[in-house]
């Protein structure tokens, strides 16, 4: 498969739990936010690349390495913006990011 062919689905996520997961994808440092019952794709640029992401998980987080360009999607490859459903910040002196 070539760059030509389009992305790839590599990796869905689901959000099987009750509250807000983050999911990260390195190295972009992007974040999206999934609600409950959410799923979303990681899409690859190859096939070859689609099998070979990394995936750390700790407590409300999942970060996703990606070995090539990649990118956070809904099933038909529609691109999630990073902040996708970021909750606000919380304390007095945080700042609010786009």
């Amino acid at each position: 498969m070539t760059p030509a062919d389009g992305p790839v689905p590599g990796l869905r996520v689901t959000n099987s739990g009750e509250e807000l997961l983050e999911l990260i994808l390195e190295p972009y440092g992007s974040d999206h936010w999934m609600r409950p019952g959410e799923t979303f794709v990681i899409w690859a640029l190859t096939a070859e690349d689609a099998g070979l992401f990394e995936v750390d998980h700790e407590p409300g987080t999942i970060t996703v390495w990606a070995p090539s360009h990649a990118f956070v999607g809904d099933a038909d490859g529609n691109e999630i913006d990073c902040g996708h459903h970021r909750p606000p910040p919380s304390g007095p002196f945080r700042l609010r990011l786009p």
